[in-house]
């Protein structure tokens, strides 16, 4: 008996043992989170339903792999930089007409509706006043293109081209048809852009304007690289354009036949052969003191050593490109250059650099394009 009460009070004091030790660790359990990674929002401990007691959770991801997945994400937006860039050279290009400059006594206050436009355009074709008609259009062309309207813009020109056509303006004439073969070639409408670039080359060469008809010829070797030719295309700048703006003197225009010259390489990637027209065009840009220029050229030096993989001389270059970029504050420059850097930077796995150059990208994507996605 007195072995059997010896036995009941270990026994008990046994199971007293295993409470406090069972309470312990529950109290344990309690003060520490459940959850130290922070998947978990929310952590139900009553919870007696059907399912584990224990939950095995993720590791957290590391920074690296947060990075890659960012760059990843933003790459199907490039094209999109690249379109508003190509945009914007569009709007820089425009040319006025005389007439549109003639008629801005009717622009005050600006008409701020279609119909407002088109029943000044209409009053004055009533009365025969077709320089004025054509003017206005023209004006309200431009004004239609800097808001993004292509097809309007295109509407509206050839509007104005046919009351143009009515009068004896050949320089005029010869302008719309410039504008539209330009919004045409960035509409990707070869045949088109094509037809309007030969007809102001051909007006060019009757009033033999050198200047004109070399930028013309420029325009017309970017329709044949678009549309593969590109043998006619270098051989119209090299061969035709070149030479008349040697004989015009005309140096900034020759650093923009270089830059034009290069593009075309890279659209073939010979990349190589397009960053020797590019210094041709950078060391001419220095010694004439033609600042406007260097950014993009050297936009497009890093952007050919970053295809080609020459990582250490591309970045030096963009780095350049960046500082040209940000005194002209050409903020959409930044934002493709702050592009190609930062993947640059993931892909040598500088993470710090990267995440700078990711919130600097993010910062410039939401000024330029705000909410858009892609």
């Amino acid at each position: 008996m007195i072995l059997d009460k010896k036995s009941h009070f270990y026994t008990i004091v046994g199971m007293f043992a295993l409470g406090v030790s069972t309470t312990s660790a529950q109290m344990q359990q309690t003060d520490s989170p459940l959850d130290p990674a922070g998947y978990v929002n929310k952590y139900d401990s009553d919870f007696e339903g059907v399912g584990p007691r224990v939950y095995v959770l993720p590791a957290p991801r590391t920074r690296e792999e947060l990075l890659t997945d960012s760059y990843k994400q933003k790459l199907s937006f490039q094209d999109s930089i690249n379109e508003a860039l190509d945009f914007q050279q569009l709007v820089s290009e425009f040319k006025t007409t005389r007439a549109e400059r003639d008629v801005q006594y009717l622009l005050s206050p600006m008409p701020n509706t279609a119909l407002a436009w088109n029943e000044l355009v209409e009053h004055e074709v009533k009365r025969g006043n077709y320089n004025t008609a054509y003017g206005l259009l023209h004006a309200y062309a431009s004004l239609s293109l800097k808001e993004g309207t292509v097809s309007q813009t295109l509407g509206l020109l050839q509007s104005a081209l046919q009351h143009a056509q009515k009068t004896p303006n050949v320089s005029d004439i010869a302008v719309i048809q410039f504008n539209l073969a330009n919004i045409y070639l960035y509409d990707k409408n070869i045949q088109q852009a094509g037809y309007f670039q030969e007809a102001f080359y051909n007006t060019a060469v009757q009033q033999k304007d050198i200047l004109d008809q070399a930028n013309s010829l420029l325009k017309i070797a970017l329709i044949q690289a678009y549309d593969q030719d590109y043998r006619s295309a270098e051989n119209n700048i090299i061969r035709k354009a070149i030479p008349l703006l040697n004989r015009a003197k005309a140096y900034e225009q020759k650093v923009i036949a270089w830059q034009t010259l290069a593009r075309i390489y890279q659209l073939q990637n010979k990349h190589t052969e397009a960053q020797w027209f590019l210094i041709q065009a950078r060391d001419l840009a220095n010694n004439k003191n033609f600042g406007r220029e260097l950014a993009e050229i050297e936009y497009m030096l890093a952007s050919s050593k970053f295809v080609q993989k020459n990582y250490n001389v591309a970045k030096k270059e963009f780095l350049q490109a960046d500082k040209l970029a940000k005194s002209e504050d050409n903020k959409l420059l930044q934002l493709a250059i702050i592009d190609k850097l930062g993947q640059i930077y993931i892909t040598q796995s500088d993470f710090n650099n990267a995440e700078t150059a990711l919130h600097d990208y993010q910062s410039l994507r939401a000024e330029i394009f705000g909410n858009r996605l892609y």
